[in-house]
């Protein structure tokens, strides 16, 4: 029986996987569609008259986009699955994006941490106001979420590399075990 069939035995489970996999990309698309409408509704002016260009505006964007973009992939992982395409190179490659897409993330964020902010400059400052200048220094560390006291969270950075190292290693077992169904 060639490995790639399904057995009576794993039809409940593969259909099992199905319904589930078809729900989650129906949420996940919904998903989008709320994102999609919410971003259009927080900044209806995206256009370019009235929309200042700056860096930290194009990097804004752009992670608003990777994020639309990692919605969209991972909706079309579910569409896999829901197929019966659990460890098919097309799956794989798949996961492989969303964990890029992740390190992509990580790296605009950190780049638009760094960006110079618009000074914001009051119109009638109280009289006598002093500007103090207050230095924090935390260390916070959560379930993805870890910045060593620098104020960068490392944690989107640690989940891109687990699920490309992840991805990286079901396709090379993908391909041993094709490679032991070709041996004779």
């Amino acid at each position: 029986m060639n490995a790639n069939e399904i057995s009576p035995k794993t039809s409940p489970r593969l259909n099992r996987i199905q319904k589930v996999s078809r729900l989650f990309r129906y949420f996940v698309l919904a998903n989008l569609v709320f994102n999609v409408g919410f971003w259009l509704l927080l900044f209806p002016s995206w256009t370019l008259r009235g929309f200042e260009i700056t860096l930290r505006g194009l990097l804004m964007s752009g992670s608003v986009m990777l994020m639309l973009f990692w919605f969209w992939k991972l909706a079309q992982l579910f569409r896999l699955y829901e197929r019966g395409q659990i460890f098919a190179a097309e799956t794989i490659r798949c996961i492989k994006v969303l964990g890029i897409i992740c390190l992509i993330g990580w790296t605009v964020s950190v780049s638009a941490r760094f960006m110079p902010r618009p000074e914001v400059i009051p119109q009638n400052p109280p009289v006598g106001a002093k500007s103090v200048i207050v230095k924090k220094q935390s260390f916070n560390m959560g379930l993805f979420s870890f910045d060593f006291g620098t104020g960068i969270d490392f944690g989107l950075l640690f989940v891109g590399a687990s699920v490309v190292l992840a991805a990286w290693i079901m396709d090379e077992g993908r391909k041993i075990q094709e490679e032991q169904e070709l041996t004779v």
